[in-house]
């Protein structure tokens, strides 16, 4: 059952595929918000803040912009409920991080400065959002690209799902 819950949490997010899928637009916002929880997370666990502070002053207007776009795509699929949704998936997005840092253990510190090292190393917005998809942070969801069809066993566990 362990196992099952982040499964059935993930697909309480989506409900169909024509309602669920994330354009290339969403799927960008995505990949930076994860990278930014993933180095907020580091530079809170291992006493990186100058670093972090590094990368939101450099991508601030770009990162502004994505978390635009996230909280349009929470609010196209929850209408005015959304913030509760887009709360709960920062809220998420987050643990999911120090999961997996966890899961590192000691050697958690050096990958987030190597982590860093190489966002700092981007020269610009275009370059950080290849890093974030060929580096994609641990999500909280899962979610389908536009045009790409569920399969039957999916739709049978989000029977399963709570609706909220």
């Amino acid at each position: 059952m362990r196992r099952i819950a982040p499964l059935l949490f993930a697909a309480a997010f989506i409900t169909g595929n024509a309602s669920a899928c994330v354009t290339p637009q969403n799927q960008e916002a995505l990949d930076i918000i994860g990278l930014k929880s993933t180095l907020m997370v580091s530079a809170l666990t291992c006493g990186q803040r100058s670093q972090y502070d590094q990368f939101m002053t450099r991508f601030h207007p770009y990162i502004l912009r994505e978390q635009h776009v996230l909280d349009a795509y929470f609010r196209a699929r929850h209408g005015r409920a959304y913030q509760h949704y887009e709360d709960s998936y920062v809220t998420n997005l987050a643990n999911a991080q120090s999961t997996a840092g966890i899961h590192q253990g000691s050697d958690f510190c050096a990958a987030s400065q190597n982590l860093f090292d190489q966002v700092l190393g981007q020269p610009d917005q275009t370059a950080l959002v290849t890093f974030a998809r060929q580096n994609p942070a641990a999500q909280p969801i899962v979610v389908l690209t536009c045009g790409i069809v569920e399969s039957d066993e999916f739709r049978r566990m989000e029977q399963y799902t709570p609706r909220h």
